[in-house]
């Protein structure tokens, strides 16, 4: 009789489950999109060194070699704002408190470590000479990962990330919000870059642009402005981000090119007056049209989230090694491809291998790095634990 009781009570129990399971709300899927977005920023950081380190500077422009290229070098320009925007959406709701500055130890951690392999590569590729004091020296002035000044940027924001989180939410309305962002925008990005006038030591700026390397803190409000107050997600939005982002687009590549074609006292080099810079308007509106077009993408499938995550988690180490592997390949392009214009035909393969080489070592060294922290929070656990049983005794 008892163990009917205990079958029925079973039964009972599990019907019951199975009704507050059918009642609750399926579990919602994987907030994917800011993983997408760190990754792509990261192959286009990739992308766009090719530029540089391909000559693209240095050579000839004109309407029949060149204006497509133009085209892609501004689209990946958008690589770094695209990672301060999603600064600003991630870490919207951070505190001042003292477990706050501990988020900062694995990015001083990694960029130390790629440091010295950075050194180490130098002296055995390029046979640079360093001294004890150079090398410390490198660490301090962000300069021995030549891609670290990126850190000290991330350093700075970090620090203020409170103070800017805690003068936001004082905004205490919408409007305010919204009137502190354009403002911020303004003084910070748009005052620097718009001009009137199409001759150069002519042109008028409209804007006092005194703060005009602050605009870091002007991407940060973006993305802490798209994390309060996201925009509807349909098909109608995303076309609109999209028309946005190509209307920015060419015209700044179509500025761009007029402006090489007149430059013939540097043989139609490379030339942009005042867009060359993150902080130019056409790179904020093209940065933020492609975070709004991505950002809120989600995914079902958990593995391809974990791949997502843990990718995404491994672009700030693959940020900084990609100078390795950049060393490696456009030292071998230039020598065995002396004219400019046909190294483009390289980039389909040399982007990619660059790309897809630092991110495998990026996730190395994530992971070395997880392993080490985790180890340090286990030992620091049982410190804690003998501590506090020899107390109890």
């Amino acid at each position: 009789m008892e163990q009917m009781e205990q079958v029925i009570e079973s039964i009972m129990q599990r019907k019951k489950e199975e009704r507050e399971a059918a009642l609750s709300p399926p579990p919602k899927p994987r907030f994917a999109g800011i993983d997408i977005v760190k990754i792509l920023a990261c192959f286009f950081v990739t992308a766009v060194h090719f530029f540089r380190n391909s000559g693209f500077y240095n050579m000839p422009i004109t309407k029949d070699c060149g204006t497509f290229a133009i085209y892609i070098r501004w689209l990946t320009f958008t690589c770094v704002p695209l990672f301060m925007i999603t600064t600003g959406f991630l870490m919207k709701n951070k505190k001042l408190s003292g477990r706050y500055y501990l988020g900062i130890i694995r990015v001083l951690v990694l960029y130390i470590v790629i440091s010295l392999i950075c050194v180490k590569f130098n002296q055995s590729f390029f046979h640079l000479k360093y001294t004890t004091w150079s090398v410390f020296q490198g660490l301090f002035m962000y300069s021995g990962a030549p891609y670290g000044w990126y850190v000290e940027y991330y350093f700075t924001i970090f620090l203020l990330i409170p103070f800017l989180n805690a003068g936001y939410q004082a905004m205490e309305t919408r409007r305010r919000k919204t009137a502190l962002l354009l403002t911020v925008i303004l003084l910070t990005m748009i005052a620097q870059t718009f001009y009137i006038g199409t001759v150069k030591t002519e042109q008028i700026r409209l804007f006092p642009g005194y703060f005009a390397r602050c605009y870091p803190i002007g991407y940060y409000f973006i993305g802490a402005y798209i994390r309060e107050f996201p925009p509807k997600r349909d098909l109608k939005h995303k076309l609109v981000y999209v028309i946005v982002c190509l209307a920015a687009l060419i015209y700044v590549s179509t500025i761009t090119l007029y402006q090489c074609l007149k430059n013939t006292e540097k043989n139609f080099e490379w030339i942009s007056w005042h867009n060359d810079d993150y902080a130019a308007w056409p790179t904020v509106i093209m940065s933020t049209a492609i975070f709004l077009l991505l950002f809120d993408i989600t995914i079902k499938n958990p593995r391809v989230n974990k791949i997502l995550s843990t990718l995404s988690n491994a672009t700030f180490a693959a940020y900084l090694i990609s100078y390795v592997f950049d060393g490696l390949f456009y030292n071998k392009l230039v020598k065995a491809v002396p004219e400019i214009p046909a190294r483009f035909k390289c980039a389909p393969l040399i982007v990619p291998g660059v790309f897809i080489l630092s991110m495998l070592s990026g996730l190395i060294l994530q992971g070395l790095y997880d392993l080490a922290a985790s180890r340090v929070r286990k030992d620091t656990a049982s410190i804690r634990g003998r501590k506090a049983r020899v107390i109890t005794k």
